[in-house]
């Protein structure tokens, strides 16, 4: 069974492996368990996304512009994206935040940018509880995509489908013993890939500012340096090989800022780390 279904800014491809004997109840049954799977992603997309003004993210950008100090309480899975980046933040020295959203060139007010303010300035408190201490704009556009494959591969593997993937817009996670050959879009010529290997049950995320200018703001680039502020314009292409893809699509963001593939962080996660040029 394949799917695809536009949502979290992209396509998002739904594959599960079924036999060529498969019976009709069966072709049926493993629809509806896309279904749950789309269900659950579209979930993550409404409580995290920043440009959707009922958003959880968006409610805590509002809040922010308050008093500090500010309690919210999350969803569960809100909560639980919060503690990945912090720890992702924590590991990599800060140079992965979701917390500096004021430097990316959505964002309408230059004049109003906020200093030393980022992910870290955030308390996680009990009962999915968090507190504002400082103004920020947070944008989960860094993290969410992946942590929204990995409740996808939840379902899937709650359904006990054996071997499946899902890939939204390049973040990409394979369960079972299946082998998925990747391959990387060349820019420079139009229907040209570069071929990256073959990814057995495990994640893969691609950044890269080829294709991500917005070019309504001067072929601005949405990949920020959270330690300047200042956009990363390079024509190079940052992958990682993880074990979840929420882990995977974080640590690109660190790979194109700091372009070190040695930096300890990578093992920690379990990560693996590619430049393409």
């Amino acid at each position: 069974m394949r799917r695809n279904r536009p949502m979290l800014g992209t396509f998002v491809e739904l594959w599960i492996e079924e036999d060529l004997h498969i019976n009709p109840e069966q072709m049926a049954f493993n629809q509806e368990i896309g279904n749950v799977v789309y269900q659950q992603m579209e979930k993550v997309q409404a409580l995290m996304s920043s440009h959707d003004k009922s958003s959880e993210i968006a409610q805590l950008n509002r809040l922010s512009k308050t008093v500090p100090g500010i309690v919210f309480t999350l969803h569960p899975w809100t909560y639980e994206v919060f503690m990945i980046a912090q720890r992702v933040f924590a590991e990599t020295g800060g140079v992965f935040d979701c917390g500096v959203g004021q430097y990316s060139p959505s964002y309408p007010s230059k004049s109003d940018q906020l200093q030393d303010s980022g992910i870290g300035s955030i308390d996680l408190l009990e009962n999915y509880q968090i507190r504002l201490n400082q103004r920020l704009q947070i944008d989960l556009g860094g993290i969410a995509k992946g942590y929204a494959v990995d409740r996808g591969i939840e379902v899937l593997k709650n359904f006990e489908i054996k071997n499946a993937l899902i890939n939204a817009g390049g973040d990409l996670r394979i369960i079972g013993g299946i082998e998925q050959s990747i391959y990387l879009k060349e820019s420079l010529y139009r229907d040209a890939y570069i071929y990256m290997g073959k990814l057995k049950d495990g994640a893969v995320a691609t950044s890269s500012t080829r294709f991500g200018r917005d070019n309504k703001k001067g072929g601005m680039s949405y990949l920020i340096n959270p330690k300047t502020g200042e956009c990363i314009e390079d024509d190079l292409s940052y992958s990682i090989v993880a074990p979840t893809c929420v882990v995977a699509d974080c640590l690109t963001k660190a790979l194109a800022i700091e372009k070190n593939i040695h930096a300890p962080y990578f093992e920690t996660f379990g990560a693996i780390p590619i430049i393409v040029e």
